[in-house]
């Protein structure tokens, strides 16, 4: 199997962020996955309340950013997983 030069570069930045697997799985599941669904799902509901902030549409933002980071940690705990097995493998092979 050959790799190409982005291939390489991206399995070599891997070998530094498998390394601190919590910080892999806060950055990617709370911050790039669940808080942009929190703000999009949140923007639909100011939608249809024209766009008028209340108590009830921070809790509600405090409930979709809980439920959708247990989501995005998990998907992001899914995603190291199959990353870090083919890195493994790369690396057992000797190819990277």
């Amino acid at each position: 199997m050959e790799l190409n030069q982005k291939q390489i570069n991206y399995y070599k930045k891997w070998e530094n962020k498998r390394k601190n697997k919590l910080k892999y799985l806060l950055t990617e599941g709370m911050l790039y996955w669940a808080l942009p669904f929190s703000i999009f799902m949140i923007l639909f509901e100011l939608n249809d309340n024209r766009f008028v902030f209340s108590i009830k549409t921070l809790k509600d933002f405090i409930i979709i950013y809980s439920i959708s980071s247990v989501l995005g940690i998990l998907t992001a705990l899914f995603s190291f997983k199959i990353i870090d097995k083919k890195y493994l493998e790369l690396k057992k092979k000797s190819i990277i």
